[in-house]
């Protein structure tokens, strides 16, 4: 459900920030589009629309361009974010500050609220959601538990097979290993607070491998 969100916003902004990091070692290394490309052996046409993010590069080519820029291929599949990193007691997230993520449809945006602890139990979240957003097809369960508060918009929960029609100032709280989906309806986009006990993967420092 949300976690899988998650994953696939993730993936997204990965390979969204792919054209980003090769125009940057490009300009870093004083190479002009042509001269890249004639050094990784592809067309100038391609290493324009990576850039421009209007084409997803197969590996192949994604491993000529790391080796003609002298990187490794994991330097594009990796999140960059130097101030980005795990803490050991308290984390303290000031307004308009946090990590945030989108999908590339731009239905879901996603702000970590609670993250970094190294080893933390919790996973709290702000979702911005447009209206028709959806979890999915199908229910689905994961281990744990999931809090959700309503802070904007209308949203459907359907837990083991009832439904919960979330607004402004309602919460649900239940054990996801039921399964569980949601729906955001009306007009509107939906704004709430997610919080998942233990994270996705078993730990925040998991989240990013």
């Amino acid at each position: 459900m949300l976690w899988l969100t998650m994953k696939e916003i993730l993936i997204d902004y990965i390979v969204s920030s792919i054209g980003g990091k090769i125009a940057y070692l490009r300009r870093q290394k004083d190479l002009s589009l042509n001269q890249l490309a004639e050094k990784a052996g592809v067309s100038v046409t391609t290493v324009h629309k990576l850039e421009k993010n209007e084409m997803t590069p197969t590996v192949t080519v994604l491993m000529k361009i790391a080796d003609a820029l002298g990187e490794k291929v994991g330097f594009f599949l990796e999140e960059q974010n130097g101030d980005f990193e795990y803490l050991e007691d308290i984390e303290f997230i000031p307004q308009n500050k946090g990590k945030v993520i989108r999908n590339s449809t731009g239905t879901t945006q996603i702000k970590h609220l609670a993250l970094r602890l190294k080893g933390g139990n919790i996973l709290a979240l702000l979702t911005t959601l447009k209206s028709g957003t959806k979890s999915g097809d199908k229910p689905q369960s994961h281990p744990g538990e999931e809090f959700i508060y309503c802070l904007e918009g209308e949203i459907i929960y359907e837990v083991n097979g009832k439904k919960y029609y979330l607004k402004k100032g309602d919460s649900l709280h239940f054990f996801a290993t039921l399964p569980h989906s949601w729906e955001v309806v009306g007009k509107k986009e939906s704004k709430n607070i997610w919080i998942l006990t233990p994270p996705p993967t078993g730990g925040t420092t998991e989240l990013w491998k």
